[in-house]
């Protein structure tokens, strides 16, 4: 869109009529894309004219904002009424706190006016950045007052960020508004920390969970989640302790409708988990699921009993008669 902006503005009357038009830039994108979908600077001179000759007369219709960190300091110089969507990408993590912390426009938006607002955070070098990135994410909770839903450090696939709460996160780390997360954490307590009841209004989470164990010193919370109605857990690490964790946090949601599982699990003297077994251990706690997915591989190290390994006919099979579809 940057392109087009840069382009199109000031060559005649009727392209100028039409960049302006409220329907075309109420959704302003002010990045600009590669081939492989990786963002690029945008050009000084095409940034400069574009915040110079276009937003002062756009400003006050643009609904949905993506903005670079290249691009921030010119772009928020005014304020935009009403936006209630942002994106920020491709952001260092400290120079994102630069802005959270420094920028009065900015964190005017978040407190008084942004209920989507998504983030993305880049790294030059794999370093540990989890508990600072914490940080961030309970300073960005602290300001939006208004939040609905958050995508924090998931926004493409090539650049997913991890979270890790070493305690208990402060009570700063909360929010009365949000609705939809979409979040990765680094380990399990991280994501039993986040269905604590700090966020009260919760209905969808999305999570990648890095490594599902056991945590020392961590009290896992009996209470019902009857507010969630979508439930996302995905984690492509081996876990011994589907059954004393997943299994116990999946029963407190008891009117969840959408369920999505993709999990490695390992475990010893026991069965394969198909139609039969989850529905007897998860689903018949659940009367509002209408839909399920799942990919879960089962490995089973028997020393004491022998099972047959079931096909895939067999999986489909012990649906049949559950009220759930192929």
């Amino acid at each position: 869109m940057v392109d087009v902006l840069y382009s199109l503005v000031d060559v005649n009357e009727r392209f100028d009529r039409l960049v302006i038009d409220p329907l075309y830039i109420r959704h302003l994108d002010m990045t600009i894309k590669s081939s492989f979908d990786r963002i690029c600077l945008v050009d000084n001179k095409v940034l400069s004219r574009i915040c110079e000759k276009i937003l002062p007369r756009i400003y006050d219709q643009v609904n949905k904002l993506i903005v670079e960190p290249h691009a921030m300091k010119q772009v928020f110089t005014i304020n935009y009424p009403q936006l209630y969507s942002l994106s920020l990408i491709g952001f260092q993590e400290e120079e994102l706190f630069q802005y959270l912390t420094d920028d009065s426009v900015l964190r005017y938006l978040l407190t008084e006016q942004i209920t989507d607002l998504n983030i993305d955070i880049q790294v030059d070098t794999i370093i540990d950045f989890s508990q600072s990135l914490s940080n961030k994410f309970e300073l960005i909770l602290s300001l939006s007052k208004r939040l609905i839903s958050l995508n924090f450090c998931q926004l493409f696939g090539y650049r997913t960020l991890p979270l890790w709460f070493p305690t208990p996160p402060s009570k700063s780390c909360m929010s009365l508004t949000l609705t939809k997360l979409i979040i990765r954490v680094t380990i399990f307590r991280d994501c039993l920390y986040l269905l604590d009841g700090r966020f009260d209004c919760l209905s969808t989470l999305i999570i990648h969970v890095e490594n599902i164990s056991l945590t020392p010193s961590c009290e896992y919370n009996t209470e019902k989640l009857p507010k969630l109605k979508y439930f996302s857990l995905i984690s492509y690490t081996d876990t011994f302790y589907y059954d004393q964790l997943i299994i116990p946090l999946l029963r407190r949601m008891i009117n969840l409708e959408e369920l999505i599982l993709y999990l490695l699990v390992i475990r010893y003297d026991s069965t394969y988990i198909d139609g039969i077994v989850l529905y007897d251990e998860i689903l018949c706690y659940m009367p509002q699921l209408n839909k399920l997915t799942f990919n879960i591989n089962t490995d089973v190290r028997n020393n004491n009993i022998r099972i047959d390994r079931s096909s895939n006919e067999d999986v489909q099979r012990s649906f049949i008669g559950r009220g759930y579809g192929q």
